[in-house]
């Protein structure tokens, strides 16, 4: 799939950050704003500025190519995509991460979802998860491993199970990260980027990397979605999947669950907040542009 680049610029050079218009938002992830052109029907758009040179944008264009394909080469489904990148009249690097659009999204599956369908949805995405590790088991020796973000709303539950929160590309080779975690710090104030990653960048990056805490973060996202009564099955399920393919794990409990999402939460929220003082000296203070698009007061 390619992408008309002249759309994605024409817009650029109007788009209006804190008042996006004539654009339908699908959702927001932590430094991106997903949403959908009406000249692109059909298309899921990520937006990611703040890119420093033309070479930055390039190089992380090539790793999430790169991720795609570790991907599909573990067995796991990712749907049509393209990645491309608009330079503004104005000097500033936009990359765009395109995607065609896929149905079912597991969190829209589970917040309607009998116990045992959402039993089911959990199995399906455990075994597509489990692809992923087996994957890093057989590439380990080569210093190489691949990470997931694997919440229910990162799949799409169809016949075939799709993965499509790609825009992260989480690549390790010989335990150094692929992505350029500069990306994601300069969506915060410059006096807090050292703290955040020395505090928590690194063992946010590392959780994506342990099948274990990946499953927990999974689980904990129920939460968020509404479905704390799926959580005790969604544990029973997960420790049981854990011991019938050897992975020797300490069981996971529903108290570890609730202290994981309470720190999560925390950490999210914090950063988006810093995110929005971001936005005020910039735009108030400073009478400025703010890159980013914001949601609102999320629910977590």
């Amino acid at each position: 799939m390619k992408v008309d680049v002249e759309v994605l610029r024409n817009f650029e050079e109007r788009l209006n950050p804190a008042k996006p218009e004539n654009i339908k938002i699908i959702g927001y992830g932590e430094i991106s704003t997903v949403f959908e052109l009406p000249e692109l029907p059909g298309i899921a758009l990520k937006r990611i500025p703040n890119f420093k040179s033309v070479e930055q944008v390039k190089r992380y264009i090539e790793v999430y190519f790169e991720y795609i394909e570790l991907l599909e080469g573990a067995g796991l489904r990712v749907p049509d995509s393209d990645a491309t990148f608009v330079e503004r009249r104005d000097g500033k690097t936009v990359l765009y991460i395109a995607q065609k659009m896929v149905g079912n999204v597991g969190n829209k599956v589970i917040q309607t979802a009998k116990a045992d369908e959402a039993e089911e949805v959990f199995g399906r995405v455990l075994a597509e998860m489990k692809k992923v590790w087996d994957f890093n088991a057989e590439r380990r020796e080569e210093g190489l491993e691949i990470g997931i973000d694997g919440q229910i709303s990162n799949w799409a539950i169809m016949e075939e199970i799709y993965y499509f929160d790609t825009s992260t590309p989480m690549i390790r080779k010989n335990g150094i990260h692929q992505l350029d975690t500069e990306v994601f710090l300069q969506a915060c104030p410059p006096g807090i980027r050292i703290l955040l990653k020395k505090i928590f960048l690194q063992d946010i990056l590392d959780r994506y990397f342990d099948f274990r805490k990946v499953v927990v973060d999974m689980i904990a996202n129920l939460y968020k979605e509404g479905r704390e009564d799926l959580i005790p099955i969604a544990i029973n399920l997960a420790n049981e999947f854990f011991k019938l393919n050897g992975y020797d794990f300490e069981a996971i409990t529903a108290k570890e669950v609730e202290k994981y999402y309470k720190e999560d939460a925390f950490i999210w929220s914090l950063y988006l907040n810093l995110r929005k003082v971001h936005r005020f000296i910039l735009t108030k203070a400073l009478f400025g542009r703010y890159e980013y698009i914001l949601p609102g007061k999320i629910r977590r």
